[in-house]
């Protein structure tokens, strides 16, 4: 059996839709699925099998369809931007401080006009929540044939009841958030008899608790690769983003591709990266060697000066290979040339995309011609990794002319040799 499980976040919940239209075309199919808080929501949409009502919902969502009041001045409050009339902002904490929390009766009647239960119940596919009972102080897993007919949107209210929201009951109980309790049920699926679990993370606060240390379970983990906002932050635009992280994420998780930023489907193999490094052309090697300011060998200074500080300046991770040495030189290019990165690319597709976008970047050359000229000559080798971010940029881009210039690491369809 494979289960998925989606974990609480608020309005960090539209990274779930991208994972799951990128689940979809992978024609990975769920036996059960849980959620806490948003999760609950999106695994009940998930359920139904609708996806598009599912990313219509995110798409249009606006805090006054959440929220009950003057919505412009909520979205200051759950963004801390306090931009209106300060004696209108108080009046209005003040108020929803005496009512006992936001009034959130237009999310609760969207909620309700959004997911059937009927179809739910007569689903294929199993589903659970979490939630938390203050009334007799214990927490509730509870998947759908254990939830009394006709309460399913009170349980799923139940389970993402945040704390700022106004005090209610439900089921006659008084029931909180289950991120109090477990964020990510991955627990409720394997005891449910799950051998794998697909987990969606959005990175919000909440218990999460450990699978048992015993499990057999294989527990597949997607997480954001970048913050997905404020919890209560609601806004489409941030939605729309969030939904293209969450599907090229869950791709690089699924269809193991490389990079940190970027998604890439292959690297070269180390061997053929290392030959092409030894055989850096003699002229290559000296202009190098004159930037990084080091007079050894120049097969040595590759190896043992250049290659180990662009592995500090972009930051890569230890253990790395060349390959992955490489691409991240070229993610961190890619990012200062701000080539979108919603994109599938193979390796050679990505650095020519690279080649192509810094030739036509002048005003990024010219730039880094001034740093050249002003002030590669004051810093020493060792203390290049300690430098500010721009100038480390300018130093990268400076190595980066010299390599490319020799169609260095692949060869280069472009005329290059007026560039420097």
């Amino acid at each position: 059996m494979r289960g998925l499980a989606l974990e609480g976040g608020g309005a960090r919940g539209s990274f779930q839709v991208g994972a799951i239209k990128a689940l979809k075309e992978l024609g990975i199919e769920f036996d059960a699925i849980t959620g806490t808080s948003v999760g609950a929501i999106n695994g009940a949409l998930i359920v139904m099998d609708d996806l598009e009502r599912m990313q219509a919902i995110w798409e249009g969502a606006e805090m006054a369809d959440m929220v009950n009041g003057d919505s412009e001045v909520i979205q200051e409050i759950v963004s801390f931007e306090f931009k209106s009339d300060i004696q209108k902002l108080r009046e209005v904490i003040l108020n929803t401080f005496k009512q006992g929390g936001f009034d959130v009766t237009p999310f609760r009647m969207r909620l309700r006009d959004s997911i059937d239960e009927s179809v739910i119940r007569n689903s294929k596919v199993d589903y659970g929540l979490v939630t938390l009972s203050l009334t007799d102080l214990k927490p509730i897993e509870i998947f759908i044939k254990d939830i009394p007919e006709g309460k399913l949107h009170d349980y799923i209210l139940a389970s993402s009841n945040y704390p700022a929201f106004k005090d209610e009951k439900f089921d006659n109980k008084k029931m909180i958030d289950g991120a109090f309790f477990d964020n990510l049920p991955v627990n409720m699926l394997i005891e449910r008899g799950c051998d794998e679990v697909i987990a969606v993370r959005l990175n919000s606060l909440g218990r999460i608790r450990k699978p048992p240390k015993d499990t057999k379970a294989k527990i597949i983990m997607i997480e954001p690769s970048e913050d997905l906002g404020r919890t209560l932050d609601v806004d489409p635009k941030r939605a729309k983003h969030n939904m293209k992280l969450g599907y090229f994420d869950t791709m690089r998780v699924m269809k193991e591709l490389k990079g940190n930023r970027y998604y890439i489907e292959d690297l070269p193999e180390e061997q053929r990266l290392t030959d092409q490094m030894a055989r850096m052309p003699e002229e290559t090697a000296r202009k190098i060697a004159e930037i990084i300011k080091s007079e050894k060998p120049h097969k040595r200074m590759i190896f043992e000066d250049l290659l180990p500080l662009l592995a500090d300046l972009v930051k890569a991770d230890k253990g790395h290979t060349y390959g992955e040495l490489v691409l991240n030189f070229y993610e961190h290019l890619a990012e200062l040339l701000e080539i979108d990165r919603f994109e599938i690319f193979t390796f050679e597709v990505f650095l020519d995309r690279v080649r192509k976008e810094f030739l036509n970047s002048s005003t990024l050359m010219k730039d880094s011609d001034e740093f050249g000229k002003h002030l590669i000559n004051l810093i020493p080798l060792k203390g290049m990794g300690l430098l500010p971010q721009k100038t480390k940029d300018h130093l990268l881009i400076q190595i980066y002319r010299v390599l490319f210039q020799k169609g260095f690491w692949a060869p280069s369809t472009e005329s290059t040799e007026n560039m420097v």
